[in-house]
């Protein structure tokens, strides 16, 4: 019994989780289209939207999350080639200690 579910059942997942989010998005957008003025470290916009500046925040935190699993997976993709090299050189040892003739002391 698998305990992970088919790839295709996934895949819809995905695309539902997207559809909802971006109709959340939609909604958001639409319900805060106040303008306000956004002022940072002697910066300051034309006056935006609401919504703008909180998706402008959200993007940059995805951004900043995508950047930081790639990092991490690269981290351990070259931990893991690493692994494999050094198991490779063990079965290599163990292959040739099963191989030597056993000498008799008698």
């Amino acid at each position: 019994m698998n305990p992970y579910p088919k790839r295709s059942s996934i895949h819809w997942l995905n695309i539902v989780i997207v559809i909802m989010l971006t109709i959340f998005g939609i909604a958001f957008a639409t319900a805060n289209l106040a303008l306000v003025h956004v002022s940072f470290l002697h910066l300051s916009t034309l006056d935006a939207p609401l919504y703008m500046p909180i998706f402008i925040a959200f993007f940059l935190g995805v951004v900043g999350g995508i950047l930081s699993l790639f990092f991490s997976r690269r981290k351990h993709k070259f931990e893991i080639e690493r692994l494999q090299e050094e198991n490779a050189l063990l079965q290599q040892e163990v292959e040739n200690l099963r191989n030597i003739p056993l000498q008799d002391d008698v």
